[in-house]
């Protein structure tokens, strides 16, 4: 099995303070409100088209990446059938852009959890709209979650997203849950597996609901119904994919039970991916050199 040695960074946001999650969540919370409301207060989104179009936050809160999908293209297809005269048709040209940026997020969040923009202050601030884009738990989660990935490659019960036992579509399906799951574990290995330390992560993960309705809402608010159905919502699914990919197609379970992390590159859309996107898919590279912006840089045989 192919994993780093080296200790995980960021576990210690969970044990730091028995709230500090709950804690960011609000903060967040504030921020994204009062941008809203701000967005709201000078330019209502709804002042030119149907109120019904807030009905397209409704799939990102889905608990199945099978229903989030098929509700979104559901509902774009009502969209472009229903409201199509308020549509320009001009908004479809830049969806290919808006699927790369989905993409793009993925690969700068990565790097900018091992620091590998410069200069390093400027690498929470590149992870944080990431994480925006991708209306995730925030940068310091994400943060955690990949070094504990790093630290403890394929371990069923220690890496926060492991691929071994699933097809595609069902670790596509349950990630989110699996990152849960370890997240929970760690919290509870910091502050005692208790009635009380239950019920405050309970709050927080409720909290961490909230935050991410706050993110979405600003988002639908800032570009608007129609570039948030059209642009948006295609934007995050290309996003939730090619996390999903990266994760499972690289690493691989032998027949003896082990895995071994790979460099793909044997495909077109590998290959397209690793010249515009900077050597995603080389993700054996990834691991052993982590500081390597562009791990195609390093030569190394699968």
């Amino acid at each position: 099995m192919n994993k780093t040695t080296e200790k995980p960074k960021g576990k210690g946001l969970l044990s730091q303070h028995p709230f500090w999650l709950g804690k960011y969540c609000l903060l967040n919370i504030i921020i994204f409100a009062i941008g809203s409301i701000t967005i709201i207060y000078w330019d209502n989104p709804f002042k030119s088209v149907s109120f019904w179009w807030i009905l397209s936050l409704i799939p990102l809160f889905l608990n199945r990446f099978r229903f989030i999908a098929g509700g979104s293209i559901l509902l774009a297809a009502i969209a472009l059938i229903y409201y199509w005269t308020e549509i320009s048709w001009l908004y479809l040209l830049f969806l290919p852009a808006a699927i790369y940026i989905g993409h793009l997020t993925a690969v700068c969040i990565h790097n900018a959890v091992h620091n590998n923009f410069k200069p390093v202050w400027i690498n929470p601030v590149i992870g944080e709209l990431c994480a925006l884009q991708q209306i995730s738990a925030g940068f310091p989660v994400f943060r955690l979650v990949h070094n504990q990935h790093h630290a403890y490659s394929d371990d069923p019960i220690k890496d926060p997203h492991p691929p071994k036992g699933y097809s595609f579509w069902q670790f596509v399906d349950n990630s989110r849950a699996l990152i849960t799951n370890r997240l929970t574990a760690i919290y509870l290995e910091n502050w005692g597996d208790s009635e009380k330390s239950r019920n405050t992560w309970k709050i927080q993960t409720g909290l961490l609901l909230c935050m991410r309705f706050a993110k979405t809402l600003f988002i639908f608010v800032l570009l608007g119904p129609k570039l948030f159905v059209l642009l948006f919502i295609p934007s995050y699914l290309s996003n939730v994919f090619l996390f999903a990919a990266f994760n499972y197609f690289t690493h691989i379970e032998n027949k003896d039970g082990t895995t071994d992390i790979l460099n793909l590159d044997s495909n077109l859309y590998y290959a397209i991916c690793n010249r515009i996107l900077f050597g995603v898919f080389y993700h054996k590279n990834h691991h052993l050199k982590p500081k390597l912006f562009n791990p195609m840089a390093m030569q190394a045989k699968n």
